[in-house]
């Protein structure tokens, strides 16, 4: 998944014999939220997900309909300040 522009956590599930060797994942699903992305956008998610661990499609396929989907969730939508670059550095104060 990573090869093909997604990111997620490693997480032991139970019957797992080693925190090094995890069988499970986490998504961040809140942040495909922040962003703006609903339903629709978390089918298509699911289904890129889908290509590259079941199917078995080339990473390098797949992260060209990652980066053409994310390319329009750039702003954040749910948050206290919204409209504002989702992901711009933020002076912390």
């Amino acid at each position: 998944m990573e090869k093909a522009n997604m990111i997620a956590n490693k997480n032991m599930l139970p019957g797992d014999k080693s925190s090094v060797k995890p069988s499970g994942i986490r998504l961040g699903a809140q942040e495909m939220t922040r962003v703006g992305m609903k339903e629709s956008e978390m089918k298509e998610v699911a289904s890129l997900i889908h290509r590259v661990v079941v199917k078995k499609e080339s990473p390098d396929v797949v992260k060209k309909d990652v980066i053409a989907l994310k390319r329009n969730f750039t702003k954040v939508r749910y948050c206290l300040h919204e409209g504002e670059e989702g992901y711009a550095y933020h002076k912390l104060v």
